[in-house]
């Protein structure tokens, strides 16, 4: 695939999930989904990362991490499936929604707690170097979780032991409610110099920006083997969670269609490349449109989980204990 093909296809992903974003909250709003936490905004950050990855790189990502997952090649219909807690969930329906796993795109499991992810990542790295294995692994978070003590933790256990570890801190401003101006007084990327690692500032907004940015980190990890943090500079557009309220804390500074969203400058820097038109864009995002609702549709009719399912994936073998749980209430 050559460049301009590939600009294409990660501008194709942007759209699919900002279109795949608006139908769950809409979805969510209408009391069809229980619950979501939006990625409109951050979808040029985590595709540009993407871009630079190779296939046999490890993800410990977070739960605002769909259009990355879509770049990577997760179907929409497993996140959607995963959002549901349906039959088809690979999870069962045991996590809550957003914590997305894909283990066969290499993409560990969410959890909750911000930044436990984080630490989790440093030992895989360490798996690979004293496996002598190919790769690195990529960790993102928000700019909450850099005032996490695991933050520092993984941080300082990366650089000490020279680990290809690449933290990728999506700073959209907010963690939930609180301003990133009012968590830390130095800025984000110079943290690294405290832990004697590299560290960068990138306009997270921009695809073409964080693509070349991550293409060359990423490449001198793989060369050095040594971790960098990366601070791409975005804005969450939509709530914390369909649970979250932002009226309450702020005024947008960014919105949907405005210079500053991530697809309009994306757009706007193919047209000046002459990679796309007014037209491919038009089909691009009705495509979009079409295969999102008929995905969606076709999800919303798939049943919950039987109630045996809940004792899968509990030991390798059964046991009494679990045989016995099962007779009362199957």
């Amino acid at each position: 695939m050559d460049e301009k093909e590939k600009l294409i296809e990660a501008y194709r992903a942007m759209v699919l999930s900002r279109t795949l974003d608006k139908k769950i909250v809409m979805s969510q709003r209408q009391g069809r989904v229980g619950f979501y936490t939006p990625t409109m905004g951050q979808e040029a950050t985590q595709i540009g990362v993407s871009m630079a990855l190779k296939d046999e790189d490890l993800i410990f990502e977070y739960y605002r991490d769909v259009p990355l997952m879509l770049h990577r090649g997760v179907q929409p219909a497993a996140i959607i499936d995963q959002i549901m807690g349906n039959s088809s969930d690979s999870e069962k329906g045991r996590q809550m929604p957003s914590h997305y796993s894909a283990k066969e795109h290499n993409f560990m499991s969410v959890q909750s707690p911000v930044a436990t992810n984080l630490p989790l990542a440093v030992g895989a790295a360490y798996s690979l170097k004293y496996r002598k294995k190919d790769g690195l692994v990529l960790t993102t978070f928000g700019d909450g979780s850099t005032s996490t003590p695991d933050f520092h933790a993984a941080m300082n256990l990366a650089a000490d032991f020279d680990l290809p570890v690449v933290f990728l801190c999506e700073n959209n401003k907010w963690a939930i409610s609180f301003p990133v101006e009012k968590q830390t007084r130095a800025e984000i990327w110079k943290k690294a110099e405290g832990y004697g690692m590299r560290g960068v500032k990138v306009d997270g907004n921009d695809l073409l920006e964080m693509y070349k940015t991550a293409k060359e980190e990423l490449e001198r990890v793989r060369k050095d083997g040594k971790p960098v943090l990366i601070e791409a500079v975005s804005y969450r557009m939509g709530p914390h969670s369909t649970s979250d309220d932002p009226s309450k804390y702020r005024s947008d500074d960014v919105k949907e269609g405005s210079d500053k969203d991530p697809l309009v400058i994306a757009e706007r820097k193919l047209k000046m490349l002459n990679y796309i038109d007014d037209g491919i864009i038009e089909g691009i995002k009705k495509d979009a449109k079409e295969n999102i609702d008929r995905i969606f549709d076709e999800r919303e009719k798939i049943p919950p989980p039987t109630p045996e399912t809940m004792f899968q994936d509990i030991y390798e073998k059964s046991n009494w204990i679990i045989d016995e749980e099962k007779g009362e209430i199957l």
